[in-house]
């Protein structure tokens, strides 16, 4: 799951600049095709990197077809984010199935295979009047970094030799933003089937994004990431593995109003082949051109619309 970089450039400035949302009526100016002319709708995504550039891959999509985008991608909070889709300011996001799973849909149970959790938060979502487009091939989830320096000093190679570890700091600072902190399938559970106690750790919550130099660093002994992201490899860290099957898939896919998408079944049309384009490398290599090497989110979208021909 890691991305090979020559070397970092900028990652702090980086991260800055994708965690400034933008709101702006965008113009159909570059449109190399019409198939999409007519339709007029606001995007929106999460505040952090992958999903910023998923829905930024989606408008461009539109426009490049000759339809109309209002971009509000950028919100803060998962919760917040499906709620705006709910209530209408927005009217699509990429939403993950494990997170549907668990906070949306109240459900426990994390043993099930990503395309048997697809159809059944799909299934539960029908009462929302919730339509999900294909789900990806890659899977999002969370996951804990260490340097590769530290994972062979500490002799470690999944989640249980972090926990009470002779070779490792006595009370080894675990990182974790303030969201992993507060869900169903977050710290709390985590630290439960691992058997971390709250006496042998310092736990310490940083802003998203931040996590990951600060780990590089050893302002974190052990770090709470994303799988996708593409600063593990380039950062020179690595994810044991998870040897109690505590997280779910989380696979994304495109979610909408069944308004919308009956409004619009073009758009649904158009709009269903960007998952299958989208792998695990891939997905790795669209966040490291953003985190790691500093390009704008907007014309890295633009520029993987291009390359797959998802304009016509």
């Amino acid at each position: 799951m890691q991305v090979k970089r020559h070397k970092v450039v900028a990652v702090a400035a980086a991260v800055a600049m994708v965690v400034v949302g933008s709101l702006a009526t965008a113009s159909t100016a570059n449109a190399v095709g019409t198939s999409l002319k007519g339709v007029n709708v606001i995007v929106g995504s999460k505040d952090f990197t992958e999903s910023i550039v998923l829905s930024k891959i989606v408008k461009h999509v539109i426009l490049m077809n000759g339809g109309k985008v209002t971009d509000k991608t950028n919100i803060k909070g998962s919760v917040t984010t499906r709620e705006a889709m709910i209530a209408g300011d927005i009217n699509m996001y990429w939403e993950y199935t494990g997170t549907a799973w668990l906070v949306y849909q109240k459900q426990t149970d994390v043993n099930i295979a990503p395309k048997d959790l697809y159809t059944k938060v799909t299934a539960g979502d029908k009462k929302n009047k919730v339509t999900w487009l294909p789900m990806t091939s890659f899977n999002n989830t969370y996951a804990f970094a260490i340097t590769k320096a530290n994972a062979t000093k500490w002799g470690v190679k999944d989640y249980s030799g972090l926990v009470k570890n002779s070779k490792m700091p006595a009370k080894p600072v675990w990182c974790v933003e303030s969201e992993f902190q507060s869900r169903p399938d977050g710290w709390a559970g985590f630290r439960t089937k691992y058997g971390i106690s709250d006496a042998d750790v310092t736990v310490k919550v940083l802003d998203t994004g931040a996590i990951y130099a600060a780990t590089q660093t050893g302002q974190c002994d052990i770090g709470e990431v994303f799988a996708t992201d593409g600063r593990i490899g380039a950062l020179g860290l690595m994810v044991p593995t998870e040897d109690k099957s505590y997280f779910p898939p989380y696979n994304a896919a495109l979610t909408l109003p069944d308004s919308i998408a009956k409004k619009y079944p073009k758009l649904v049309t158009a709009l269903a082949p960007i998952a299958g384009k989208i792998s695990n490398g891939v997905m790795q290599n669209l966040n490291a051109r953003i985190d790691v090497l500093g390009e704008d989110p907007d014309a890295v979208a633009k520029s993987f619309v291009t390359a797959a021909k998802l304009a016509k």
